[in-house]
């Protein structure tokens, strides 16, 4: 009988399952979990901060075990007498990083995020203790963050902490445009989406999202060749004053020389993730509060 095989995951950037589209926000972007590739390329960082650390220097400690005794004393509540030894009474490096290969691939994300940061925290004390002649953390961090916006996770580090970059109000904002029920809505905000995270490309993310709520406003207004400020126009009476200014100063730059539909402006060229990522959240908004209080109104 054959021995049944591991199951691996596959995931190629553009694949099949990718080009198949997305239903919910987590479809494309990690928030609540970490799959097993990120998992893996994180570990592989920390694996390879390890075997940077010095070992031929004039410092009263070795780097290697001082940060194995941090990890056990510090971030475990283990004592020295609970690190792994060689036969030479060394401490035993592979067996501490199948420990520390456990929690990267085992553990909840959460924990995941906490043991980085407890990483951070043991090479700011090492950066200072060298007189920041390696700048281990600030490679590290960089390592890390990399994966993060690679592999579309929704978080970063700041301030040597991870902190998400949409929130959780915010994400059931962006499913509950994700599930309106035209289409055509739809399809500019998926698109706002894929551009954002799986392309990179802000500049055509931010005018996906424009066209989403341009799409649910010709939708409310039954005129298909409705733009946004025509839409603004007609319910003009219907909005909050207040609110409605908000609106036309967040969008004006529609229709403006240096907007987003013309050159030199946001939306060609030099748009960043933070620019496409406020335009994502506030055209969701702007979007589910149309279809929420104009969808059903009387002409």
């Amino acid at each position: 009988m054959t021995e049944k095989m591991e199951k691996f995951e596959i995931h190629v950037k553009g694949g099949f399952s990718e080009r198949e589209g997305i239903r919910h926000f987590s479809d494309i972007v990690q928030t609540n979990d970490l799959n097993t590739r990120t998992r893996n390329m994180l570990y592989s960082v920390t694996d390879e901060m390890f075997d940077r650390l010095d070992t031929n220097h004039s410092y009263e400690v070795n780097l290697k075990d001082y940060f194995v005794e941090y990890l056990y004393k510090d971030i475990f509540s283990k004592t020295v007498r609970d690190i792994p030894v060689t036969w030479g009474n060394g401490y035993d490096y592979d067996k501490v990083f199948d420990l520390i290969y456990s929690v990267f691939e085992q553990y909840d994300y959460e924990d995941v995020f906490t043991f980085i940061e407890g990483i951070i925290k043991f090479l700011t004390i090492t950066d200072k203790a060298t007189y920041y002649s390696y700048n281990y953390k600030k490679e590290y961090i960089e390592s890390i963050s990399r994966i993060l916006r690679n592999e579309n996770v929704n978080y970063r580090v700041v301030g040597d902490k991870f902190t998400d970059i949409i929130d959780d109000n915010q994400i059931e904002s962006i499913e509950e445009t994700l599930q309106n029920k035209y289409k055509t809505v739809v399809s500019h905000y998926t698109k706002a989406i894929e551009q954002l995270y799986k392309v990179k490309d802000y500049d055509n993310s931010i005018k996906e999202s424009i066209s989403a709520v341009e799409a649910m406003c010709q939708v409310i207004t039954k005129n298909n060749k409705a733009t946004l400020g025509d839409a603004l126009k007609l319910l003009k009476n219907d909005i909050h004053p207040a609110m409605k200014s908000a609106f036309e100063k967040l969008f004006g730059y529609t229709s403006d020389a240096n907007g987003i539909r013309h050159s030199n402006g946001l939306g060609e060229g030099d748009s960043t993730f933070e620019e496409a990522k406020y335009m994502l959240i506030s055209c969701s908004a702007f979007v589910n509060y149309l279809k929420e209080n104009f969808e059903n109104k009387e002409d």
